[in-house]
């Protein structure tokens, strides 16, 4: 495989200057990152990190929507001309995004850039070019997200520009209480000379005359720095570093000169070297080739390998996960629409498609983050609900969830739990609701606020103390399901032990230990009082709980004995997940869809009333938790046949075009190709991708009316400053399930590798991925054949394929070994770690 130019399929090319900010090329290390842009005489960028936090879980000071802020640190302009003509114009500039080198170029009148962000330290690194006859002077201007002094309520932002020798430095300090932030960005240049300048205390210029101190400049009003540097012709380089910390005592600013005098010293060739050999070794993890006669497969392909370099950009090395809505990528500032938490149903979407590639260190931030907060969700099980196990709220600040005072818990577990009547609420609980953030999956029953008269006025959302995500829990089984999924492809004990067993047990536990979870006359095990997908509120044994309990609980109990942990409880799980409710469906007599008398059962919501009055199908098990795949229907029939009869039913509903039902965050591409519906799953695809559901979606107004995508492929579905890339996701994760799936025909029991099982017709494929058990599957298929199959087993252990020739007699070789002879629709057979196998079809005699 040539990698380089398969990736190259992918790249970004603009040959006109973008029309906003937001669709810029996006370059990242996984910890900082930013989009570049450009106007008429500049190309500019916000450095972003995923350790900047203006709050945390403690704050009262942000108790308005879409107002808490996070994750900018600057902002930088390169300008290019001081009197003259215009840099970058539509038609003489080009910009180019190398996804092979993650290297942005872009070129203008007689100048240029290239720009990386570098893979061993937090520095972006610029080669800039000036080849006018007559060059300017290039002003790097370094600027503040806001005024040098900010307060709000208990919160403090302070800035300060600072110069130190021949650099200019940014510092960011957040202060609430006991919680500190600080973030700083230094920028300094080599092979030019150059001054720093700023109005002084005494209005006047004040250039870097004295390298020896340290100062800071300017009033407070004084929120930008510049580097003026000298007109010459010829190359320059620029060095922009970023640090962060939450500790008082680290001098931040001292730690990103330190990185940026490392990079100078190096120089950008020799930076650029290491860049590109990290990046290029990282391409050969994994692929994806698709070819056909209209374009589609290869409009999907590109689409694809840019899902994979935005992971890599954007979620690596960090302690925490990019924020789902802007990533790294916000070019607007620190405000975001839907603030600074993290929404698990939004964040899900970028990393369901990461194991697969086997780009596992992908996955780590995000293990980082929901790890951190174990011990305050665990406390959070106990006071919120007096349940056990851990409780991770569907919108969660990045370290967790803060402690409550002793009668604030007690008074909400009482009204949350139903026990008390929501009216009857004492003025203390109010005055601290009043003052939490509304996005907090704790307090999202207040509806949207108002000033009235000089008060900040909620109201609630008529439910009670249900909100669109107070009740949902499947969300803690999703996040444990990821740490399941993370031990499946790399077999790693030590990480099941330590950091997927506590998060696989804690959401068991929880939900079996809900307080409206009761076994009823029926002998089984029911869950009162939840919600599922911000829907079917206070529903019984809505879809999404029931999905997550009945997908962790064998999970829990496989674990449990991999590890010969928890023998004392297995009886009781046990007892537990054989008596579990069955999923909800269509012909319960208090479902809360019914079909007609001799239609085909389909999966529901929820049983029993809701109090959102809603009445729909539900296709949640075949997107997660691998309830029904095609696997299922070896393992659990009549689960597989209410599959099918569901899509069937939501396919009529939909006038046979599932490409209505692909939006921003439909889970549809996943759903279609875990069940082998390879041309419903081109629709969706292609529809997913093309945003043809825009209009029903809330884009962004541009100048020229309602964008559905930018020139970079990303959305800003979500709204302002949060761009997005959640329909990538979508289709990475759907795309790798059409070409190889590793499923088990129910949770707990052993994967089945699954090779071509969702082509759609007219699609010529390749690939390499992975498979639960560290199986590398590469293959392809040409004209409906499939030409070639290798499995490598990098870990050892029993493969089991599904025979991709239906019931033929395949031949498999093991290096020189002599040629084995299997047969039947499953093959499976021993491996030891290092071993490769190649399977051919036997000739029909």
């Amino acid at each position: 495989m040539n990698y380089r130019e398969l990736v190259s399929r992918g790249d970004l090319h603009y040959e006109h200057t973008v029309k906003r900010s937001e669709g810029g090329l996006p370059i990242g290390n996984g910890r900082m990152g930013s989009l570049l842009w450009t106007s008429p005489s500049a190309v500019k960028l916000q450095v972003n990190r995923v350790d900047v936090y203006a709050n945390d879980r403690s704050t009262n000071s942000f108790n308005q929507r879409h107002l808490d802020y996070a994750y900018a640190c600057g902002f930088v302009d390169i300008d290019f001309v001081d009197n003259g003509e215009d840099a970058f114009q539509d038609g003489t500039v080009r910009q180019h995004l190398s996804l092979y080198d993650a290297m942005a170029t872009i070129r203008g009148n007689g100048v240029g850039l290239e720009a990386f962000a570098y893979d061993h330290s937090d520095v972006f690194a610029f080669k800039v070019e000036d080849g006018r006859k007559n060059p300017q002077g290039i002003n790097i201007k370094l600027k503040m997200l806001r005024p040098a002094e900010v307060a709000t309520k208990n919160h403090t932002a302070v800035s300060k520009l600072v110069m130190h020798k021949d650099v200019m430095i940014l510092k960011q300090e957040f202060r609430e209480g006991s919680y500190y932030c600080s973030s700083a960005v230094a920028v300094g240049i080599s092979g030019r000379g150059g001054v720093i300048r700023m109005n002084d205390e005494l209005g006047g210029r004040a250039p870097v005359a004295d390298f020896r101190v340290s100062k800071v400049l300017g009033q407070p009003n004084e929120t930008e720095m510049r580097l003026c540097i000298r007109p010459e012709t010829g190359n320059f380089e620029i060095f922009i570093a970023s640090s962060a910390t939450f500790d008082e005592n680290e001098d931040v600013a001292a730690s990103a000169i330190k990185q940026l005098e490392a990079a100078r010293n190096a120089g950008y060739d020799r930076l650029l070297q290491e860049h590109q050999l990290w990046w290029n070794e990282f391409w050969q993890k994994s692929y994806i080739f698709l070819s056909s006669d209209d374009g589609s497969a290869e409009f999907v392909e590109k689409h694809y390998t840019y899902y994979v370099y935005l992971m890599a950009s954007n979620s690596r090395s960090g302690k925490y996960p990019p924020n789902f809505g802007g990533m790294l990528l916000s070019p607007r500032g620190d405000f975001r629409h839907w603030g600074a938490m993290q929404w698990w149903s939004n964040l899900r979407l970028y990393y369901n498609a990461v194991q697969a590639t086997g780009h596992y260190e992908l996955m780590q931030p995000y293990f980082d983050m929901y790890s951190g907060m174990y011990d305050s969700c665990a406390k959070a099980a106990e006071q919120q609900w007096g349940s056990k196990g851990i409780y991770i709220p569907e919108t969660v600040w990045f370290n967790g969830v803060d402690e409550l005072p002793e009668n604030i818990a007690a008074e909400m577990r009482e009204l949350y739990l139903l026990r008390k009547p929501w009216e009857e609420r004492s003025e203390i609980f109010k005055q601290y609701a009043h003052n939490k953030h509304p996005h907090e999956s704790r307090w999202n029953w207040k509806g949207h606020e108002e000033w009235i008269d000089g008060s900040l006025v909620y109201s609630d959302k008529s439910w009670g103390p249900f909100g669109s995500t107070t009740h949902m829990f499947w969300n803690i089984v999703g996040i444990a399901y990821h740490y399941w999924n993370y031990y499946e492809f790399t077999k790693d004990l030590t990480w099941l032990n330590k950091r997927a067993y506590p998060m696989i047990k804690g959401a068991a536990e929880f939900l079996r230990n809900y307080p409206h979870l009761r076994k009823e006359d029926d002998g089984k095990y029911h869950l009162h009082n939840t919600i599922s997908g911000e829907k079917y509120i206070g529903g019984k044994d809505t879809i999404q709980v029931m999905s997550a309990l009945h997908g962790i609980f064998p999970v829990l109990l496989k674990a449990s004995n991999v590890l010969d942990a928890d023998q004392d409880m297995r009886p009781l799980w046990e007892e537990f997940y054989r008596n579990l409710a069955p999923l909800p469906r269509s012909d319960h007599p208090e479902a809360i869809y019914k079909t007609k008398e001799k239609e085909e059962p389909v999966w529901v919501g929820a049983i029993g009333r809701v109090l959102d009055d809603r009445q729909d199908i539900a296709t949640d098990p075949m997107r997660d938790f691998i309830l029904c795949s095609l696997e299922t229907a070896s393992e659990n029939p009549d689960w597989f046949k209410t599959g099918k009869a569901t899509l069937a039913y939501q396919r009529d509903r939909l006038g046979g075009d599932w490409g209505k039902a692909a939006t921003e965050m439909s889970s549809v591409t996943v759903m279609l190709a875990g069940m082998g519906e390879a041309e419903g799953f081109k629709q969706a695809v292609l529809a997913q991708l093309e945003c043809v559901n825009a209009e029903r979606e809330y884009c962004y107004y541009a100048d020229t009316g309602k964008i559905k995508y930018y020139d970079n492929r990303l959305t800003v579905r979500e709204g302002v400053n949060a761009i997005s890339a959640q329909r990538l996701g979508n289709v990475a994760h759907g795309l790798q399930l059409a070409l190889c799936q590793s499923q088990p025909g129910a949770p707990g029991k052993e994967p089945v590798i699954n090779v071509f099982p969702a082509v759609p017709d007219g699609w010529d494929a390749e690939f390499s991925l992975w498979c639960h058990g560290g199986f590398n599957v590469t293959s392809s298929i040409r004209n409906g054949v499939i030409v070639s199959l290798s499995i490598e087993s990098t870990l050892g252990g029993i493969c089991r394929l599904r025979n991709p020739w239906g019931e033929r007699q395949v031949s498999v070789k093991n290096g020189d070994r002599e040629s084995k002879i299997f047969s039947g629709s499953l093959l499976e057979f021993e491996t030891l770690a290092g071993e490769a196998f190649n399977f051919i079809e036997m000739e029909v005699k």
